[in-house]
């Protein structure tokens, strides 16, 4: 008996937002006579820290502060449409949605500058809150000054709107291929584990994890999401049962204190990499980075135990009476036809289904579902 070692790489793509369509987003920016930037966006923050990037976007295409840019999103009644906090396109799509807003404000804050300057529009530039002229930077204006201007010599409110969404495709009638998304991240996943070949427990002692994020407008918040992800993805792979319980949560007891999640003593070494490859259409080349990151620790984790001990677990969590289970019976995947089986009841009894019979449960509580080709 003794502790063995292994190492298993994971690599995944992710896709930004819904595909085909029909994922709008809006926002409206205002700037006030101060010059104080204010923007609109239907946008949730459930902690991913897109308020934080939201107003770095309009901050940097207007040209302002980052500190002058707040943003509103209270309620659904006073903010503009967004699709939702979901699909990994609040950075994207609704990011998108408030650049286009920021650059018409931005043009129609230089339209004003130009009055004031006597300089067409097209001469001049923002940068650190004044507007000044291209070639010659000791010939500025404040950008509050252009903004008092217009407010209490125009009588006009400096506004800008935007909306961004992918186009809806159509799949060529006869190849099935179509562009369904606008983005596509990367990412990869190495995993090292060790794993007790008496008592079943893995132990993940590091992972090294690189992800092809566009660009990273806030690098603290990218690598703050690759390692909650991280952690999440630890619990997927070894701790956290959810198949075939959810939505159901009777199954994981009355208390929070009952339930099995990654605590920061099972913290392994974390090793992340953004790579930057800028997108043509997200905002400032930035693609997604928020699903994705909790997606290459499971697949990795499983390919690693099976380097360290030989053997496929074939069902997650990988806990350790599953580990020896996969000790004791020593299966090896087998392949019919484009399906490669690794357990006879998983791979088979519970995916899939008798001819005229769709998705639902089988006799042991598991769920079927059809296959690609199976009958219906």
């Amino acid at each position: 008996m003794a502790v063995h070692r292994g190492r298993g790489i994971a690599a995944i793509e992710y896709p930004t937002g819904m595909n085909q369509g029909g994922d709008p987003s809006q926002a409206w920016i205002k700037i006030q006579p101060d010059g104080h930037v204010d923007v609109f966006s239907g946008t949730v923050d459930l902690g991913q820290g897109s308020k934080t990037v939201h107003t770095q976007i309009a901050a940097d295409m207007i040209g302002v502060p980052h500190d002058w840019v707040t943003m509103n999103n209270n309620d659904t009644d006073s903010s503009p449409v967004s699709f939702g906090t979901f699909a990994s396109r609040g950075t994207f799509i609704d990011g998108n949605a408030i650049a286009v807003a920021a650059y018409r404000a931005r043009q129609r804050l230089l339209e004003l500058a130009s009055r004031i300057l006597e300089v067409d529009a097209e001469d001049l530039e923002i940068a650190d809150g004044d507007v000044s002229v291209q070639g010659a930077p000791e010939r500025k204006v404040s950008v509050a000054e252009v903004t008092a201007t217009a407010s209490w010599t125009y009588g006009e409110m400096i506004v800008g709107s935007g909306a961004w969404m992918f186009p809806h495709v159509e799949p060529d009638k006869v190849t099935g291929e179509c562009e369904p998304h606008a983005a596509i991240s990367y990412a990869a996943c190495v995993a090292d584990v060790a794993v007790d070949d008496e008592t079943g427990e893995v132990v993940v002692e590091r992972l090294v994890q690189v992800y092809d994020v566009g660009r990273a407008i806030n690098p603290t918040l990218v690598d703050g999401q690759i390692q909650g992800g991280a952690i999440m993805g630890l619990g997927l792979a070894l701790l956290e049962e959810s198949f075939p319980y959810y939505p159901g949560t009777e199954h994981r007891g009355p208390e929070f204190g009952a339930y099995a999640a990654p605590a920061m003593v099972d913290l392994p070494e974390l090793r992340n990499v953004a790579l930057e490859d800028p997108d043509p259409v997200g905002p400032f080349g930035a693609k997604a980075i928020g699903e994705m990151a909790n997606n290459g620790q499971s697949p990795a984790i499983v390919a690693a135990i099976h380097d360290a001990v030989g053997v496929w677990v074939p069902e997650l969590p990988a806990k350790p009476e599953r580990v020896l289970r996969a000790l004791d019976e020593r299966r090896q995947p087998r392949r019919d036809g484009r399906r490669v089986i690794f357990d006879e009841h998983l791979s088979v009894a519970a995916v899939t289904v008798a001819p005229g019979d769709g998705p639902g449960q089988n006799a042991g509580g598991g769920w079927r579902f059809p296959l690609v080709s199976d009958p219906l």
